[in-house]
């Protein structure tokens, strides 16, 4: 995506920079240019310029469908991953109940033998 972003931004930088050059040629040199260009001509330079502007605005919105699927992929996996993090901690959470209930069984066994030999000792 990073590299989708560069190229087109590239371009976005281009044809600004296009348009600027030209723009400020023309502005500097206005009377030049209506002396050699005929005037049905120049009354089409603006439909070049709406081209221009329709094929930049259709890049933009290549690039702004392009962000939003990204987003939303993006969301999936981490709605995903949230999953599984709850999942995994269940199975933490299991596995020390057992551990603990383990514990005491050991020790409330222990316990009892220690009674066990404490009586014994005291019959003897």
């Amino acid at each position: 995506m990073k590299r989708f972003k560069l190229i087109f931004h590239g371009i976005y930088i281009l044809i600004f920079l296009v348009i600027l050059y030209f723009s400020v040629d023309i502005l500097m040199n206005t009377e030049q240019y209506l002396s050699k260009i005929k005037l049905s001509s120049y009354i089409k330079f603006p439909k070049y310029v709406m081209s221009l502007f329709l094929f930049v605005s259709v890049l933009m919105a290549v690039e702004y469908i392009m962000q939003q699927m990204r987003i939303h992929k993006l969301k999936n996996d981490i709605g995903e991953l949230k999953g599984e993090v709850t999942e995994l901690k269940a199975k933490l959470y299991d596995k020390s109940q057992e551990a603990t209930a383990i514990a005491e069984e050991i020790s409330f066994d222990d316990v009892d033998k220690g009674d066990e030999d404490a009586d014994e000792d005291d019959e003897d």
